[in-house]
C-alpha cells in the first residue's frame, strides 16, 4: 500500500512537468526552473523519487507527434526546429506595373496639390503676409548758391531754321516721355448701382486719375482725389494695360481732398507688373515760367489722354487750413472736372491737377498743386497716418506790417469752427510765434513744425494777443487732430 502511494506521488509531479513543458525537461526554461527548485531529501538521505524520475527519463519518450510538428530531436535531447522555406517568384512584368502605379499616384497627388495651392494661396497670402514697409518720400535737396561767374565769351552759333520735320521730331520726343510717364498712371473708378429700377439698367461710374507713388511690399499705393468715393458701393483701379483690380481708400485728407488708395499685390496679374512702375516725384520749386509741360491722365475729361504746352506761372498760391500751397499753372486748356498730373521733360511728376483751384470766370487752363508742398501729406497717408490739423488760416507778418506795431510771427486770419485750434482758445488776430520747440516766423515754418507732430498728441503753441496795454504773451495746449 505504501509502495502504491509512493508510485502515485512520483507519477503526479512527472505528469505536471510534461503538461507544463510538452517538449521535454531538457528545454532551457524547464532546466532553469528545475535547477532552482529545492527537492527535500528522503528519510534515507537520497533525492526524491521525482528527481530520480527526471534523471532517468529516456529520450524515446518524446512523442512522434512532436517530430511531426517539425521538431528534430538530437541524441543529446536538444531540439532543432525546421521552418517552412518559401521561395517567392516575382510575377512577370511586376516591376513595370509598380512603376506605372507609382507614377499614377504621383500624378493624382500633384494635380490635387496644385488645385489646393491655387485655392488656398490668396487666403495664405493674407494670413502670413509681412508687415508693410514704411514709406519715405525723399527730401528735396536745396540748390546750392553759387557765386556769380564772369560771363564767358561764346562764339555765336547759327541754328538752322525749324521746319516740319523738326516739329515732328520734337512731337515724337515729347510723346515718348509722356508714354513712359503714363506707366505709373491709373484710373480710379467708383461704381454706384442704379438708384431706380425704372431707369436704364447698369452701373453709374465716376473716375479720377491716380498715380503709383509707393510699394510697401504688401500693397501698391496710389495717390488720387477722393471725390470719386462719394456714394459708391465699390472701387476699382484700371492699369494702363487695361487690367483692373479692387482697391480701398487707405487714408485721406479732407483739407486737400486727396487720398491714398491701396491695391493688394496678390490681386495684380503677372502681366501687369511688367507694364507698370512707381512714379518719380520731381520738384515743383525748380519749375520756371516757359518750361515745357506735359499733362497726362484725365485732364480733358477722359482717361488715357496726354497734352503738351508750357508752364504759364509757378508763383501763385492757395491758402488752406494750416498751410499755403503753391500752384503750377499751364497754358493748356482742360476740363473743369479734369484730373491727372503735370510732368516735366525728365518724366517726373511736378504737380497734381486740381481744377477747383481755378478762379471762377477765368479760362479753364490746367492747374495743379505743386508736388513739393504735398510730399509730407503723401508720406503720412501712405503710412496710414492722418495729416496733422488744428485749423488755422494765417499770413506772414512782413517788415511793413511789423512797422505798424504788430509782432513778428504768423498772423491768424481765421480759425475753423469746431477745430482743435478753436477748442484751445486761439482767436483771429493772435500772433503765433512758436509751435512746440520751433520758432514760427512764417506760414511755411508753422506748417513744417505742425507736420512733425502726431495726430492725437498735445502740442504747445506760444503766441501773443493784443490787450489794452499792447500785446501779451499767450500759451495754448492744442490736441492735434486730422481732417478726413
Amino acid at each position: 500500500m505504501e509502495e502504491r502511494m509512493d508510485s502515485r506521488k512520483e507519477q503526479k509531479p512527472r505528469e505536471e512537468r510534461e503538461e507544463r513543458y510538452p517538449h521535454g525537461a531538457n528545454d532551457q526554461g524547464a532546466a532553469q526552473e528545475e535547477a532552482g527548485r529545492k527537492i527535500p531529501p528522503t528519510e534515507n538521505g537520497q533525492d526524491s523519487a521525482y528527481e530520480e524520475e527526471r534523471q532517468e527519463t529516456p529520450q524515446e519518450e518524446y512523442s512522434q507527434k512532436e517530430r511531426e510538428q517539425g521538431e528534430d530531436v538530437q541524441e543529446d535531447g536538444t531540439r532543432e526546429y525546421s521552418f517552412i522555406k518559401e521561395t517567392i517568384k516575382e510575377e512577370k512584368g511586376g516591376l513595370r506595373k509598380g512603376i506605372f502605379r507609382m507614377a499614377g499616384f504621383g500624378l493624382v497627388f500633384g494635380v490635387f496639390a496644385c488645385f489646393s495651392f491655387s485655392a488656398l494661396k490668396p487666403a495664405m497670402d493674407k494670413l502670413f503676409q509681412e508687415d508693410p514697409a514704411k514709406v519715405t518720400i525723399p527730401a528735396e535737396e536745396e540748390p546750392e548758391e553759387k557765386a556769380p561767374e564772369e560771363p564767358e565769351t561764346k562764339e555765336e552759333v547759327v541754328q538752322a531754321p525749324l521746319d516740319a520735320d523738326s516739329y515732328r521730331q520734337m512731337q515724337r520726343s515729347l510723346t515718348s516721355i509722356a508714354v513712359e510717364a503714363n506707366r505709373s498712371v491709373v484710373e480710379i473708378i467708383g461704381v454706384e448701382e442704379a438708384p431706380d429700377w425704372t431707369e436704364e439698367t447698369g452701373d453709374y461710374k465716376s473716375s479720377v486719375s491716380g498715380v503709383i507713388v509707393a510699394d510697401n511690399g504688401r500693397e501698391l499705393l496710389i495717390l488720387g482725389k477722393t471725390s470719386v468715393t462719394k456714394g459708391v458701393q465699390k472701387l476699382r483701379v484700371v492699369f494702363n494695360d487695361g487690367n483692373s483690380c479692387p482697391t480701398v481708400l487707405k487714408k485721406s485728407d479732407g483739407n486737400l481732398k486727396l487720398g491714398i488708395y491701396a491695391v493688394n499685390r496678390s490681386d495684380i496679374k503677372e502681366t501687369t507688373w511688367s507694364r507698370i512702375e512707381t512714379a518719380v516725384l520731381g520738384s515743383s520749386n525748380a519749375v520756371s515760367k516757359g518750361d515745357v509741360a506735359i499733362v497726362i491722365g484725365k485732364p480733358f475729361g477722359y482717361a488715357g489722354a496726354m497734352g503738351f504746352g508750357s508752364i504759364a506761372s509757378g508763383k501763385n498760391v492757395v491758402d488752406l487750413a494750416d498751410g499755403q500751397y503753391s500752384l503750377i499753372n499751364t497754358d493748356i486748356a482742360g476740363s473743369k472736372n479734369g484730373s491727372g498730373f503735370i510732368v516735366n521733360l525728365k518724366g517726373e511728376i511736378i504737380a497734381l491737377i486740381e481744377q477747383e483751384t481755378v478762379e471762377e470766370g477765368s479760362t479753364e487752363l490746367v492747374t495743379g498743386y505743386g508736388i513739393t508742398d504735398i510730399k509730407d501729406v503723401i508720406e503720412n497717408l501712405s503710412n496710414g497716418r492722418g495729416v496733422p490739423y488744428i485749423g488755422i488760416y494765417g499770413v506772414d507778418v512782413t517788415e511793413e506790417i511789423e512797422e505798424q506795431g504788430i509782432p513778428k510771427g504768423l498772423y491768424v486770419k481765421n480759425v475753423d469752427a469746431d477745430s482743435p485750434a478753436m477748442a484751445a482758445g486761439i482767436q483771429s488776430g493772435d500772433i503765433i510765434i512758436s509751435v512746440g520747440d520751433e520758432e514760427t516766423l512764417s506760414y511755411m515754418t508753422y506748417h513744417q513744425a505742425l507736420m512733425k507732430s502726431n495726430v492725437g498728441s498735445l502740442l504747445k503753441i506760444k503766441g501773443q494777443r493784443q490787450g489794452t496795454d499792447g500785446y501779451v504773451d499767450m500759451e495754448f495746449n492744442v490736441t492735434v487732430g486730422s481732417k478726413e
